[in-house]
């Protein structure tokens, strides 16, 4: 019987990647006005948004990058104030630590990727949560224009130039948007295609719902 063989990481790439301080030292010569920080084997790069369209097109273009892939675009809320978060230290060792900010931002983060070197960098860009704006890199990256759509949807983020910034998930009246911080956990009603009302999960039934 034959064995089946694993191929290697590198497998199918053209070149060698570059590592976390190769990638971190050709950005930052190529902007020396942003943040560049290596943790958990991750290089992440702080941009402003008005940079972002150029790092990104230079992640693409440079012959030493070669990022030809974005493979992933998602956001995360960091809202105003003062906030604790709550570690389960008897199990995870990791104690609660408290966060407190001035102005609420949501920090939209693009994963980039070299097909033919195999190695990875993220961009991070920051934009304030009352009025959430970032330049759309749909023409950059094609596969941003789903992606865009899907942060647009849950985190309200408006991208500037998209060509068709609608949701993609939530149903295209819907109020607010639910991953951020500030949006109401549960009580909400819905009503389905077929009929059927599900009722706020304060006042379910399941087996009232799974009949």
């Amino acid at each position: 019987m034959t064995t089946p063989s694993v191929p290697s990481p590198t497998a199918g790439t053209e070149r060698e990647p570059l590592s976390l301080e190769a990638l971190e030292s050709r950005l930052t010569g190529q902007f020396d006005d942003v943040r560049a920080e290596i943790a958990h084997g991750e290089l992440t790069l702080f941009v402003s948004p008005a940079q972002l369209p150029e790092v990104l097109t230079f992640c693409r273009d440079d012959a030493e990058l070669s990022c030809e892939m974005l493979s992933d675009l998602g956001g995360v809320h960091w809202p105003a104030g003062e906030h604790v978060v709550v570690r389960q230290a008897s199990t995870t060792g990791w104690p609660d630590y408290r966060v407190s900010r001035e102005q609420g931002v949501i920090e939209v983060i693009y994963v980039v990727r070299s097909i033919t070197r195999n190695h990875v960098c993220k961009i991070s860009a920051a934009t304030d949560d009352t009025d959430p704006r970032l330049p759309s890199v749909a023409g950059i990256y094609p596969t941003a224009n789903f992606h865009e759509r899907e942060v647009f949807d849950f985190f309200g983020v408006e991208f500037e130039g998209h060509p068709n910034l609608r949701r993609i998930l939530m149903p295209d009246d819907w109020l607010g948007h639910p991953h951020r911080k500030d949006y109401p956990l549960g009580g909400v009603d819905v009503e389905y295609k077929n009929d059927k009302h599900i009722p706020p999960p304060d006042e379910r039934d399941l087996r009232e719902v799974v009949e």
